[in-house]
């Protein structure tokens, strides 16, 4: 038995797959496959294309293969780690059989996975092309209902990136993170797919890394959004303390004054917004948890209600 296949058996056989989503970390790499291209476990790839298959492999860095017909000077850019763990998953509109790939548009990673109300799913996404404005080729990961008449919507985005946002030739500085809260509205069942795709052309690449990808439960008091109530966030509430932190909208823009029939948080006697008396670097907003647009001991008895709780 390879290392690889051992690894992976011990992963799959004494460890329980974070969240909902399998493999989600891209640690775990397919046990029948074991040539340069080896794609991650537990995830269906596109197969729309004369090589019957699509490049989704898993890397350490990334560093661009630019097309030897175009100056590699102008590629400038490289990935040179993970967002967690030792592993990512690349996906690239090439790199599976001839140089310029011509008949790979897409390659395409995909999982069938279950969000119930209150959960929550997170990751992060690296986009980087050797193509330039004309060929928008762009990376995308949504959601898309298995069942199209369930009622959820027909789309949720939860990333997205093209060579108009970086520009040519050029990447996303870093990892990008990400994430999406459920609700009694959109949980359900869904293909969580991640993408990178071609535009009018298949001469240059364009790729698309994904890391990170987990579900947990929400707890309340996260003020950081990490899924834990633990010491990082009672250092936010403790920045905003005994802010205030009023919606705009609850005020007249002529006369600044509280409109009377805004629902909200709690004014003092004769508040009046004034933008100029709101600091933007305060973390009001985030540390105000029961939404009364102050951070005060009943923030704090949420926080500590739920100390050290953990929703992964």
């Amino acid at each position: 038995m390879t290392p690889i296949v051992r690894i992976s058996l011990f992963l799959l056989l004494g460890c329980t797959l974070w969240g909902g989503i399998r493999n989600g970390g891209f640690e775990i790499p397919d046990p029948n496959i074991t040539e340069w291209c080896i794609p991650p476990w537990g995830w269906q790839r596109a197969r729309d294309n004369a090589y019957g298959d699509s490049y989704a492999s898993l890397h350490r860095y990334l560093i661009p293969n630019p097309q030897y017909d175009r100056s590699k000077q102008e590629v400038k850019w490289s990935l040179p780690g993970p967002y967690e763990g030792r592993r990512f998953v690349v996906l690239c509109t090439g790199d599976l059989g001839e140089e310029s790939d011509p008949f790979i548009i897409h390659s395409t990673i995909r999982q069938t996975v279950t969000f119930l109300p209150g959960q929550r799913i997170s990751g992060a996404y690296f986009f980087g092309t050797c193509d330039f404005l004309q060929y928008n080729d762009y990376g995308k990961i949504y959601l898309k209902p298995v069942d199209p008449n369930s009622g959820l919507p027909e789309e949720i985005v939860l990333a997205y990136c093209d060579v108009k946002i970086v520009g040519d030739f050029k990447s996303t500085n870093t990892w990008i993170p990400f994430q999406y809260d459920f609700t009694e509205q959109t949980a359900g069942t869904y293909e969580l797919i991640c993408t990178v795709k071609d535009v009018l052309d298949t001469i240059y690449k364009s790729y698309l890394a994904v890391d990170g990808l987990s579900v947990c439960t929400i707890q309340p008091g996260d003020i950081n959004h990490d899924c834990s109530v633990d010491a990082e966030d009672f250092h936010i509430l403790s920045q905003a303390w005994l802010s205030w932190c009023p919606d705009p909208n609850a005020f007249d823009p002529n006369t600044l004054l509280p409109k009377p029939d805004y629902p909200g948080g709690m004014l003092p006697p004769g508040a009046v917004y004034d933008p100029n008396l709101i600091d933007p670097n305060c973390p009001c907003p985030q540390a105000d948890l029961n939404k009364d647009w102050f951070v005060d001991t009943l923030d704090l008895m949420i926080l500590t209600d739920h100390w050290l709780k953990n929703g992964n």
